[in-house]
């Protein structure tokens, strides 16, 4: 029974690689082009981004919006509705905000649209996350069918947790580099 449920655990964990392999983020021209309430934006970005919870729990709460707003991570709505350029910053923080400080996600996505527009930054974000996403999936799906031992999907949990932490701190570096060649105007 016990060899069982491993092969039952291998089975599920294969399906979700194929899931995570395959997910695609909406680009700028699939957003909606009409403006949304909270809770309509809240679903949409659930249902965009529901690869990213495997536990199942929401990604985004009403408060957190609020907060986002109240922060100066997401412009004012207008009349209580969020438009597409609203839904396109919460993805990006969605995405990011379990490597990055919000303040830091903010003044990257920021900087990002000062140099080009919301449009490309979130294409560009997107594409990439999608290939690193689907190479990590990819890579685990190879090394579970080539597997005999039980305790492969421990094996891949605590690696990707590695390569992840490996990638935030290159993250943060760089991103306090340019924060550090900015002049400090608290002087």
């Amino acid at each position: 029974l016990c060899g069982y449920g491993i092969i039952m655990e291998k089975q599920r964990f294969l399906i979700t690689c194929g899931e995570v392999s395959a997910f695609h983020i909406p680009r700028w021209h699939e957003l909606p082009e009409f403006d949304l309430y909270m809770d309509q934006v809240i679903a949409l970005a659930e249902k965009y981004l529901s690869v990213l919870s495997a536990d199942g729990k929401g990604l985004l709460t009403p408060s957190m919006i609020n907060n986002y707003v109240k922060s100066g991570v997401l412009p004012p709505p207008k009349n209580k509705k969020y438009n597409r350029t609203h839904l396109a910053i919460l993805m990006i923080v969605c995405i990011t905000k379990p490597v990055m400080e919000i303040s830091a996600i903010s003044d990257v996505i920021h900087r990002g649209i000062e140099a080009d527009n919301i449009e490309n930054v979130l294409n560009g974000l997107a594409k990439t996350f999608e290939n690193e996403l689907s190479a990590a999936a990819k890579i685990a799906e190879e090394t579970v069918k080539t597997a005999e031992t039980e305790e492969i999907l421990s094996f891949i949990a605590i690696e990707n947790v590695m390569k992840a932490n490996a990638a935030r701190t290159v993250a943060m570096h760089a991103y306090h580099a340019i924060k550090k060649d900015e002049p400090d105007e608290a002087k």
